[in-house]
């Protein structure tokens, strides 16, 4: 079985989509913890010409901190859905693909949620559907334990019979340091994304990457962005090349030989 997994970020941007596709069964790690300010609650759109900044949700800070995603609750109290589709249509309502994708995007930015990591999901299935992307989702939530960080994704994979491991890049330092990591009986693959450039309406001089998907979804609409999706990484990392590559770069920061 092939296994990703990751945590239900906002908008999400093109990389997470391929953990998506390179997996048989992806699994939504909902009740992993939440951190303020990250891009659990944000995200980078367009926000004038050639300029990109954060969509966040709000959240209930004395509420949610310390919390899990799936118990961080959305702040309703100002306005952000509408400011947010008004920002939306101010800088996307000329894109090539916005009579397509922005009236899902209103029905899903309007049915609200309470909790964050429910507003998360419900826009990555979404975009799935849009991208006709279908995969087998199960949440973390549903098989709870109190094991963390490497114990807690060896625990899933084998749970789900993974024999791969499809895996982002930015994991294998905590991989690494927890010592569980490689597992004898899952083979683990690590990320590297190369984004493609595509045309913007938002940019005229030069392509801005690790932009949300909504940005290619408007712009170049699902087919091309899944096109762009697939092909994002060209070659999948393993354990060892990865240890390789920073020890190596361990080694030119601290002026080794």
């Amino acid at each position: 079985m092939k296994i990703a997994m990751m945590q239900p970020t906002f908008l999400p941007w093109q990389g997470f989509f391929e953990l998506i596709y390179q997996s048989e069964r992806f699994i939504i790690l909902d009740d992993f913890q939440f951190s303020v300010q990250s891009y659990h609650q944000r995200n980078r759109l367009f926000v004038n010409k050639e300029q990109v900044d954060w969509y966040s949700v709000p959240i209930q800070k004395s509420i949610s901190f310390g919390e899990s995603l799936n118990h961080a609750l959305i702040n309703e109290t100002p306005p952000w859905r509408i400011k947010m589709w008004k920002r939306i249509q101010q800088n996307y309502s000329k894109a090539n693909y916005y009579q397509l994708i922005a009236p899902l995007i209103q029905e899903w930015l309007f049915e609200k949620t309470r909790f964050l990591a429910a507003q998360n999901i419900s826009f990555i299935k979404l975009a799935c559907e849009t991208l006709g992307l279908k995969r087998e989702f199960l949440l973390s939530s549903d098989s709870p334990s109190d094991s963390r960080k490497s114990e807690r994704v060896a625990e899933l994979l084998r749970s789900n019979c993974a024999g791969t491991y499809y895996c982002a890049k930015g994991s294998f330092d905590y991989m690494l340091a927890d010592g569980l990591f490689p597992l004898d009986d899952v083979k683990v693959l690590f990320q590297d994304y190369d984004p493609k450039p595509y045309t913007q309406i938002g940019s005229k001089d030069k392509f801005i990457p690790y932009l949300s998907v909504l940005d290619a979804l408007m712009n170049i609409g699902p087919e091309q962005t899944m096109e762009l999706i697939a092909n994002g990484t060209p070659k999948w990392l393993t354990w060892n090349e990865m240890r390789d590559m920073k020890h190596e770069f361990r080694q030119k920061a601290t002026g080794g030989d």
